[in-house]
């Protein structure tokens, strides 16, 4: 069968209405759902892009490919799934962020270099991620990554570009206004500063993606299976949703759904850092400090327009599956790499073990199997290696892999067989028994949280409950032996 792997960027497993949430509308989302299996309990392997992608690539957990960080290129000696998939005769593509060979920061003018077809892609627009998106090629330094010394788009140099979105955007004149505003935003503003984009809807960065999407699901060729790997850019801070989709938003006041959504947590509490590491007591006071109701506030809506925007995209690459009635034949999964923490314990973005950054989306429709279901078992994305791979009913090396296939929880009875649930980055890891999770951080304090008392995390119970966390560390130096 052809798979159409739809990926967002830094999306939060609870933000989609098929989960009950009512702030957010994600019709399209829910349509996937509905004829699919939904996973609510998954979590990612690393709460960071490349860590996160390249396991997923790889179907091992990052310490096993070395990419622990975004600093780290994707081991080229190693396998990877879409590899395998080319090698047994699928046309294998990419539209949108890869994120594979991030610390390059060069993409090419098309997106398709030749790193990419050794990754296993046949054909890719391999583009810019959302913070990426307006730097200079292989930027050192914040005054590198500066396009203003020139007056106009005409006048930069083609050599400057990183990517495809880039080159979009110079062609259009909107590379300098683009490239300005977010150079504020990413360097001049905190982190919560919201406001609505300079550019219109139709040149967004996911809009880019998904016209692209749409036009490969309208011409690609029915002589070979095909898997199409869409990875949208957000809604990945900066917050800048375009100003047509924040209007749909605008007068959400989303502490309004605190008691049917309670695992968002308090809005503003529990951001003192109490029984917290020291390093994100840091990251608390440089994140949140200044930020007001109102800023998070804005902050929801902003990220819950990207949301819509992404959303509106899947309507039309799932209307073109449907004019060319590809519907019946095509698997279709729909992720994130990580999650966002959202204001959460005062914190923004990712890189962390709390819950908002770890839980992802994870939907899986297959043709001939039962729609509208949820397995509320352990998945976590390097699931993803194993699963594809059945899905396409190729027999492929499970020696060495940790993901484990969900195909047989989709197309049969079967539950997931996994009891524990593990993340890491370069300075921090988790594990998680699905009733405690237990998080060590280098050089500073452990934590321990009791994940049905305290769903927000708030209380480190590790002090009175050693003996747990001893079981969950023993069982997590095993998984990384």
């Amino acid at each position: 069968m052809n798979i159409l792997l739809i990926m967002a960027d830094q999306f939060r497993g609870d933000w989609m209405s098929c989960r009950g949430t009512d702030f957010v509308r994600t019709p399209h989302i829910d349509e996937i759902a509905r004829g699919g299996v939904r996973f609510p309990g998954t979590v990612c392997n690393s709460p960071l892009c490349a860590p996160s992608r390249a396991s997923i690539a790889a179907g091992v957990y990052p310490h096993r490919t070395g990419v622990m960080s975004n600093d780290k290129n994707f081991p080229t000696a190693r396998n990877t799934y879409y590899r395998v998939l080319r090698e047994h005769g699928y046309r294998v593509s990419v539209i949108g962020k890869s994120d594979l060979h991030k610390p390059d920061h060069f993409y090419g003018k098309n997106g398709d270099l030749p790193l990419m077809y050794h990754l296993g892609f046949t054909d890719s627009l391999d583009t810019e991620g959302k913070m990426n998106s307006c730097k200079k090629r292989g930027c050192l330094s914040e005054a590198d990554c500066r396009f203003d010394t020139y007056s106009r788009d005409a006048d930069i140099p083609e050599g400057l570009l990183a990517g495809p979105y880039q080159h979009y955007l110079r062609e259009k004149g909107l590379l300098l206004d683009f490239s300005r505003d977010y150079y504020k935003r990413l360097f001049e503003k905190p982190v919560w500063h919201s406001g609505v984009s300079v550019l219109s809807a139709d040149d967004c960065h996911d809009s880019f993606i998904g016209r692209n999407a749409c036009e490969y699901l309208e011409n690609v060729s029915d002589e070979s299976p095909w898997h199409l790997f869409v990875s949208f850019a957000g809604p990945h801070d900066p917050w800048d949703a375009p100003k047509e989709y924040y209007e749909r938003y605008k007068d959400v006041r989303f502490e309004d759904f605190a008691q049917t959504a309670p695992e968002h947590g308090p809005a503003l509490s529990g951001n003192s850092g109490k029984g917290k590491p020291g390093w994100v007591q840091r990251r608390i006071h440089a994140e949140s400090e200044g930020m007001g109701a109102q800023d998070l506030l804005e902050v929801k809506r902003h990220y819950a327009a990207a949301i819509s925007l992404i959303d509106d995209w899947i309507g039309k690459m799932l209307a073109v599956l449907d004019s060319r009635g590809l519907r019946d034949n095509t698997a279709i999964i729909f992720c994130s790499d990580h999650g966002e923490i959202l204001g959460e314990h005062g914190l923004f973005t990712k890189s962390c073990m709390y819950e908002g950054a770890l839980r992802v989306p994870l939907i899986m429709s297959v043709p001939g199997a039962t729609g509208g279901r949820t397995e509320n078992g352990m998945a976590e994305l390097v699931d993803l290696y194993p699963s594809i791979l059945d899905m396409a009913g190729i027999d492929f090396d499970k020696e060495g892999l940790d993901g484990i296939s969900l195909l047989p929880v989709i197309t049969g009875n079967e539950k997931i067989p996994r009891n524990f649930q593990y993340s890491e980055l370069n300075n921090t890891r988790m594990i998680s028994d699905g009733n405690y999770k237990l998080i060590d951080s280098l050089n500073d304090i452990s934590e321990l949280y009791d994940l049905k008392k305290d769903p927000c995390e708030l209380s480190n119970i590790l002090a009175d409950n050693k003996a747990i966390a001893r079981s969950l560390r023993k069982k997590m130096n095993e998984i990384c032996k």
